[in-house]
This record gives structure tokens, C-alpha cells and sequence, in this order.
């Protein structure tokens, strides 16, 4: 994460000081140090059973759930709505395709909130994380109130980072805001720098690897 990231979720943490957390993808653990200091329990789902034997030792009062988040959301958010607990964070750093992201936004929205709950979504500028977060049916749900895949903006890398291809964007923060009472009004999603991730766009590797998917997709097989 970058220093910009890291401020904003310390910020948000500090606030609001949830009861309950969730992290979904959780890695090396960077980010659930950062949970469980500010929330009296938090949950952490990954993939990857390492994740549990790696971090176990270091945060004995988190909740490893080890699976496919496809199954592992539901499970845990069903129980948490069983125990009626107050779910007040969810930082969603998982699959980074665009149905992955969007499966996971929309397993998390099934939750009905019993207190105000800050759901933030981590690479919001890297196109395919973000064409998922614009696929959700976010109005569909009742209780959240905003949305802005642009909380905090993330940027252009030209060499490559963390396993990502130079000229490629990554990192930034989408937020949407969920609150027990239903709103009353229609629902807008905003991006405070969309046009800025346009332009990125434009300039970086993912143009062109997106015209090859789309060419590939238009290729039918050769008559036998």
C-alpha cells in the first residue's frame, strides 16, 4: 500500500474503532496488523492456507478462515448475522479479476449491517478490479448509502511492482458507506478522478492487453 493508502485505513480504523472486521485476501498480513489493533475481533479469509500457519502465532486473537472466498463470505457473514454481531469494517483486497471483485462486493452486500459499516475495496485503479466495482448491483442493495470508487486515488507504475507489469495502474481505495436504515433516495456511485484514470488508461499496458483479450474473443476456431 502505498503512504497515502496506509494513512487513509489507519484513519478510518481509528475513527470508527469497529467491533467487528473483516479482511478478504490477507496475504502476509500487512494490513490485518493494522485491523486488529483497532477492532475488538477480526476475521481474516484467504485462499491460502499458509496465510493461517504463518500468522496464527502473531495475531492469536484473529479469526483465520481458510477457502474461496465465494464460499467462505457467506459462511462467515451468516454467523456473524446469527450472534448479531456489529460488523463495522470490511476491507476487500481478495481476487483482483473483475468477476472476482465483484462476487466478493456483492457476497458482502447480502449482509444486513446493525451498525454503520465502511466496506473499502483496495486497487480501485487498476482497470479490472475497477470494471468489477462499477458491475455491482449496488443500488439493488438498500442500505448503502455512498459509494466512491475514488477515496483515495491510486497511480501509474513504470517499472513493475509487486508482480504487476511496468506501465500499469494500480493501488487506490474505493469506499462505500452502509448504514442499518434503508436510504430514501436514489443511489449515485461517484469516481473523483475517473478522468484522470482515463487518461492513465490510455498511456498505460492494460489498453493494450485489453485489445488483445477483446480480438481474441472475436477469433472462431478453424473449419476441420
Amino acid at each position: 500500500m502505498s503512504v497515502a493508502e496506509q494513512f487513509c485505513l489507519v484513519g478510518l480504523l481509528e475513527r470508527h474503532r469497529p467491533e467487528v472486521a473483516l479482511e478478504i485476501g490477507t496475504h502476509f498480513g500487512g494490513s490485518l496488523q493494522v485491523l486488529a489493533a483497532y477492532s475488538a475481533r477480526v476475521i481474516s479469509i484467504d485462499l491460502d492456507p499458509g496465510v493461517r500457519t504463518q500468522l496464527e502465532a502473531r495475531f492469536p486473537r484473529a479469526e483465520f478462515h481458510t477457502g474461496p472466498s465465494s464460499e467462505k463470505i457467506p459462511e462467515v457473514l451468516g454467523n456473524l448475522a446469527r450472534d448479531e454481531a456489529r460488523l463495522g469494517f470490511v476491507l476487500i483486497d481478495g481476487d483482483h479479476t473483475a468477476r472476482g471483485v465483484q462476487a466478493d462486493i456483492e457476497a458482502v452486500l447480502q449482509y444486513r449491517p446493525r451498525a454503520p459499516l465502511q466496506v473499502l475495496m483496495h486497487d480501485s485503479f487498476n482497470p479490472d478490479c475497477r470494471a468489477g466495482m462499477r458491475r455491482v448491483r449496488w443500488s439493488e442493495c438498500p442500505f448503502v448509502h455512498a459509494v466512491e470508487l475514488d477515496y483515495v486515488a491510486g497511480g501509474f507504475h513504470l517499472t513493475p511492482q509487486g508482480g504487476a507489469f511496468a506501465r500499469s495502474l494500480w493501488g487506490g481505495f474505493a469506499l462505500a458507506v452502509l448504514r442499518p436504515e434503508p436510504r430514501s433516495g436514489p443511489l449515485e456511485v461517484t469516481a473523483a478522478q475517473e478522468a484522470m484514470h482515463r487518461i492513465m488508461f490510455r498511456h498505460s499496458a492494460h489498453r493494450i492487453w485489453h485489445k488483445v483479450a477483446r480480438r481474441l474473443r472475436r477469433l472462431r476456431p478453424f473449419p476441420s
